[in-house]
């Protein structure tokens, strides 16, 4: 078993999904008496049969849950470098890449460079899915570059800064 299963907070599910499944189980054969007994009606037989369905639909969403959380993991795993096809992904380590796939930073060449753009980082990162290949570059300002000298740029920024806000706010 996977030491990912007995953190503390998944225990506490377990615990949970379990105390929800048993009574389930304890509310559908109090239901199965009642229908047995003189005064007993359909209505109980159905909620009889009910119950334990939803007992098992309690399990079914856990382990759900927990199969999701797994490839979710796994996934940002791969994303960061770190194998984790063992089970202890605890103690996993990342992953050798090959040194030609990350190009170094670019700096400047001098002070007479300070107020220019640089590329900080260009990356190709391949996977082993070819639909999840990744591709960064990261840009930047090195020193104090000020955008209050150019009005139109400091405006371009501005309402860049004003559409990754709209969509930030339309992802949640």
């Amino acid at each position: 078993m996977s030491r990912r299963y007995l953190r503390p907070g998944v225990l506490v599910g377990h615990v949970l999904v379990l105390a929800a499944a048993l009574t389930c189980l304890r509310l559908g054969w109090w239901q199965w008496n009642v229908f047995e007994a003189a005064r007993g009606t359909a209505q109980n037989l159905g909620y009889a049969l009910l119950w334990p369905v939803f007992a098992g639909s309690f399990i079914y969403m856990w382990l759900r849950f927990l199969q999701l959380e797994s490839t979710r993991e796994a996934q940002i795993g791969e994303a960061a470098g770190i194998d984790t096809d063992n089970d202890d992904a605890d103690d996993a380590l990342p992953v050798d890449h090959d040194e030609a796939d990350v190009s170094a930073p670019d700096a400047p060449a001098g002070p007479e460079d300070s107020d220019t753009r640089v590329e900080h980082e260009q990356r190709h990162t391949r996977s082993s899915n070819p639909e999840r290949e990744v591709f960064t570059v990261g840009v930047g300002y090195i020193d104090d570059a000020d955008d209050d000298d150019d009005p139109e740029l400091a405006a371009y920024n501005r309402a860049l800064a004003a559409l990754a806000e709209q969509d930030e706010r339309r992802a949640r």
